[in-house]
């Protein structure tokens, strides 16, 4: 009697690990299938830190833990004039 409930103790204590490593390798899955459909949620996601971002645009300033916020383009209006925004 105590043996099976060792072996099912034993065989339930390597669950949990292999468990883990199929968790993390189905995160790790996910996140490379979500950057390479470049996910624009992946800025706002909890799960997520982002260390560095490359192939910005030029003239582009990159201030270290800022607050990412994508603000539309200003497109000049047909006699040349910008939009003024409201403050």
């Amino acid at each position: 009697m105590i043996e099976t409930i060792l072996w099912f103790l034993a065989v339930g204590l390597s669950a949990v690990p292999l468990w883990i490593l199929w968790r993390a390798g189905k995160k790790a899955a996910s996140l490379d299938f979500r950057l390479s459909q470049n996910d624009a949620s992946l800025l706002e996601d909890d799960g997520v830190i982002i260390t560095q971002m490359t192939g910005l645009p030029l003239d582009t300033r990159v201030v270290p833990n800022a607050h990412v916020e994508i603000v539309p383009e200003q497109i000049p209006q047909t006699n040349g004039a910008i939009p003024e925004t409201l403050a």
